[in-house]
């Protein structure tokens, strides 16, 4: 709970930074940053998203005599290949910048490369923090990397004509405060460095694999940013033109469609070790009741939330960007809430069956599909044509997902019930959404009660059709009250993270 309330937290700010940044910035510019950081991120995995795992594995393993030598081995790890990275990105730049279809993107690359040397040092320290379990200290650091960067930015844009470089250095100040941070609370807690010698071999044969198969995702999400503009421009719109649709699109709408899965990703991450506990104890029937559980859970917030953006999503473009486009977007894909939900949670249960590659390969083909489909509308393309490309993308990982856990689980079915229950409820759901939102237009008041009501209603049609099923649930816990009465004696196992 205390994790879930800092992520809500940070995501919460960063959304509102992010609606801080598209009215400075601009639709463009949005887009523009969006590129950027695509590629940013690339390099970012490459640095940081095996380490940080191995080392808190590694230290919660050994425990704290050894956890001073295996930071030093992550610090020292990180260190080179951030600075080989950032020599090769300055070496080629120009190859890779023409990649762009703005040249400022890569200006922008250029202004975050410090930051991955900052972001190297971070993980180092934080892997040890997590593997002793200090995970406030570690949520803490989190957020407030996320303060400076805000408060940064605002400093940075007030000074500077150029208000997109200056966020693209909040970025890299944002990283230094963080490391720093981090620094801090790890010597502070009377930790120390020690020789790494017999630490280096093992950390960097664990985390390649691992960080090979993270930046696969981060790989796609950068084509994205690329093959995206290539095919507008293919349409005949300029570079500046592309860029406005993408970054009203892809860098407005779509984080609004990913807002309501924070809460299945808090489902996803506790779910991840019990999952995994009753799958290396054989219990079939806990592994078929978590999962039909969570599938159905995933369907039912999204659908919640579907008629709130297809009845208000142009509204809420223009009240929270400004910007009609991206709100007609939001509007036109809100069915994508869906896919989206059910292929976050699937990928989750994937990686605690010990099916990590299943997961990979599943993925890779959705992102497939999502190619063959955009590039088949060469010259006709348009946002709509990639909302399409981009639900088929999820569909399609999210039914293979579903057939690898049915093999290895043996579960039913079941969700398919609430699932085809939503889909038919959220019509109606819409349209009293929409009723409700035109008694009053262009009211924030009638918004709010349109979206509000909405929500209900959906929840209500779900409860009555019986995609929700409180008898089965009340009978759960009243079993779970008997066994625990008639068992007084026994305790719990304690479980690691």
């Amino acid at each position: 709970m205390t994790l879930t309330a800092f992520t809500v937290a940070e995501r919460v700010l960063g959304f509102l930074f992010k609606i801080y940044l598209s009215r400075e910035i601009g639709a463009v510019g949005m887009g523009v940053y969006s590129v950027a950081l695509s590629f940013f991120f690339v390099l970012l995995t490459l640095i940081t998203s095996g380490v940080p795992l191995v080392v808190s594995k590694l230290t919660a393993k050994l425990g704290r005599d050894e956890s001073s030598g295996i930071c030093s081995a992550a610090l020292i790890f990180e260190i080179v290949v951030a600075l080989v990275i950032c020599g090769a990105t300055m070496l080629f730049n120009k190859p890779i910048g023409a990649l762009f279809a703005e040249r400022q993107s890569m200006t922008l690359v250029m202004i975050m490369l410090p930051a991955l040397v900052f972001s190297g040092v971070y993980s180092s320290f934080r892997g040890v923090l997590w593997g002793e379990k200090k995970f406030v200290t570690v949520s803490l650091v989190e957020l407030i990397e996320q303060i400076a960067r805000i408060v940064v930015c605002i400093i940075l844009i007030t000074l500077f004509r150029d208000s997109i470089n200056a966020v693209a250095l909040s970025m890299t100040v944002a990283c230094a405060v963080s490391a720093a941070a981090c620094a801090i609370f790890y010597f502070g807690g009377k930790r120390k460095l020690t020789s790494p010698k017999t630490h280096l071999k093992p950390l960097i044969s664990s985390s390649v694999p691992i960080t090979l198969s993270r930046t696969t995702s981060s790989i796609n999400n950068y084509v994205i940013a690329v093959a995206i503009p290539f095919l507008l421009m293919s349409t005949g719109l300029n570079s500046e033109q592309s860029m406005y649709v993408y970054g009203s699109c892809v860098g407005m709408a779509l984080p609004l469609l990913y807002l309501p899965i924070t809460v299945v990703g808090s489902l996803a991450f506790v779910m991840i070790p019990t999952l995994s506990q009753a799958y290396a104890a054989g219990d079939k029937k806990s592994m078929c009741s978590q999962i039909e559980g969570a599938l159905s859970f995933a369907i039912l917030v999204a659908a919640i939330v579907l008629p709130v953006y297809g009845a208000l999503g142009d509204d809420l473009g223009v009240l929270i960007y400004d910007n009609t486009d991206a709100g007609i977007f939001l509007k036109k894909s809100a069915w994508l809430l869906l896919p989206l939900s059910f292929e976050n949670i699937a990928s989750s249960m994937l990686n605690s069956l010990d099916l990590e590659k299943k997961s990979l390969i599943n993925y890779l083909i959705g992102a497939a599909v999502m190619y063959v489909i955009s590039f088949c509308f060469y010259s006709r393309f348009d946002m709509d044509i990639f909302m399409i490309a981009f639900g088929a993308s999820l569909t399609v990982s999210s039914v293979l997902d579903i057939i690898d856990i049915k093999r290895r689980s043996g579960c039913k079915l079941s969700f398919l019930r609430p699932l085809f229950i939503c889909l038919i409820a959220s019509y109606p759901a819409w349209l009293f959404t929409e009723y409700v939102n035109s008694i009053m237009p262009g009211s924030i008041f009638s918004m709010f009660v349109a979206a509000a009501g909405g929500a209900c209603f959906m929840a209500l049609l779900s409860v009555i059709f019986g995609a929700v099923d409180f008898a089965s649930v009340v009978n759960r816990r009243k079993k779970r009250k008997d066994s625990s009465k008639a068992k007084p004696t026994e305790r719990p196992e304690k479980q690691s993270i």
